[in-house]
C-alpha cells in the first residue's frame, strides 16, 4: 500500500487552504482608536489607527484622483483632517468635549492620527461617536478603547452606528 500520494495530497489540501486564507486576509475593514485618560497631563490622548491600504483607497474613493499617504504630505493631512470629522467625544449631559489636533505619522503599513481633549475633572460617563470609512465601506468596523479611568472600556461601532456611552468608574 503506497499512502505517500495520499500524504503530498494533504500537504497540498493544507497548503491551499493556508494561501487561500491570507489571500482575503486584508477584506476586514478595522480601525482601531485609543482614548487615553492621561491624569498626569489632564488631557484625553487619542489614536488612531487605519492600515494604510485602506487609506489611500477610502481617499479615492471619497476625494477622486491619485493618492500617496505615504509620501504625499497633502494627501497625509486630507486624510487626517477626514478622520478628525469622523470622531468625537461628549459628555453625559450632551456636552461635546473640543478635541485638537497634533499630528499624523506613517508607521510601517499603518498610518496614525493624533488628536488631544481636555480630561473633565469628574466624569461618570462619556459618549464616543467613530464613523470614520463607513459611508466608503459598509463592512468597515471600528474599534474605540477608552482607557485610563478604571478597566479598560471597548467600543465596536459598525455601519450605522450611533452615539454609544462608556460608564466610567475611575479608581
Amino acid at each position: 500500500m503506497n499512502f505517500m500520494p495520499n500524504v503530498l495530497c494533504a500537504i497540498y489540501l493544507a497548503v491551499l487552504i493556508i494561501l487561500s486564507g491570507n489571500v482575503g486576509a486584508h477584506e476586514q475593514k478595522t480601525s482601531i482608536t485609543v482614548v487615553l485618560a492621561n491624569k498626569n497631563s489632564g488631557l484625553f490622548e487619542i489614536s488612531h489607527r487605519f492600515n494604510i491600504h485602506d487609506a489611500e483607497h477610502a481617499l479615492t474613493k471619497l476625494f477622486g484622483g491619485n493618492t500617496d499617504i505615504i509620501n504625499d504630505p497633502d494627501t497625509q493631512m486630507r486624510f487626517s483632517e477626514y478622520i478628525q470629522g469622523q470622531f468625537a467625544l461628549r459628555i453625559s449631559d450632551q456636552l461635546p468635549i473640543a478635541i485638537s489636533y497634533v499630528g499624523h505619522e506613517v508607521d510601517g503599513k499603518f498610518f496614525w492620527v493624533y488628536q488631544e481633549a481636555p480630561l473633565p475633572p469628574s466624569i461618570p460617563q462619556i459618549q464616543v461617536f467613530a464613523n470614520a470609512l463607513q459611508s466608503v465601506w459598509k463592512r468597515q468596523t471600528n474599534l474605540v478603547n477608552i482607557e485610563g479611568l478604571g478597566s479598560i472600556q471597548s467600543l465596536r461601532f459598525i455601519f450605522n452606528s450611533q452615539w454609544q456611552t462608556v460608564n466610567l468608574n475611575p479608581p
